[in-house]
């Protein structure tokens, strides 16, 4: 399960994918939120281990492109690869959002479904998580 906290500058996240994921590659992950299914969308992650040393996949991302809306998500992970030249209703960028020509574009492609993870967000809406932890116990609470 992640825990992920929208005011934090990066979010490192680490999952165990169902196939081997290129070193240096990016994953696209689909969320939606778990109590009304009406918060959903996507997220880019930089992949920064090197997944021919490790089983484990250890991804980036910042933490403004989360949801502010706290509460418990679904992840799905995508493994992505770049297309020489972006496809119409194949890219995951938006035509709208191109920050360039769409014919100069060079697209990324949606892959293999690579693993589902749960997630704990804390959103522009609640107070963060605070979490102690020792050796001897684990705490956990919001400040009201």
């Amino acid at each position: 399960m992640f825990q992920l906290n929208k005011s934090q500058t990066i979010n490192t996240i680490a999952f165990y994918p169902n196939e081997v994921v290129p070193s240096g590659s990016n994953v696209l992950m689909y969320y939606t939120q778990s109590y009304s299914n009406t918060v959903t969308g996507s997220i880019v992650a930089d992949v920064i281990s090197n997944p021919q040393n490790t089983s484990w996949i250890i991804a980036q991302f910042s933490g403004s492109l989360l949801p502010s809306a706290s509460g418990q998500y679904t992840f799905d992970i995508y493994e992505t690869t770049l297309s020489g030249s972006a496809i119409w209703n194949t890219d995951i960028d938006q035509w709208q959002n191109a920050a360039t020509n769409w014919e100069d574009a060079s697209g990324t492609l949606l892959g293999d479904l690579i693993d589902t993870e749960r997630a704990i967000i804390s959103g522009s809406d609640v107070t963060p998580i605070t979490e102690y932890v020792s050796p001897n116990e684990n705490a956990r609470f919001r400040l009201s």
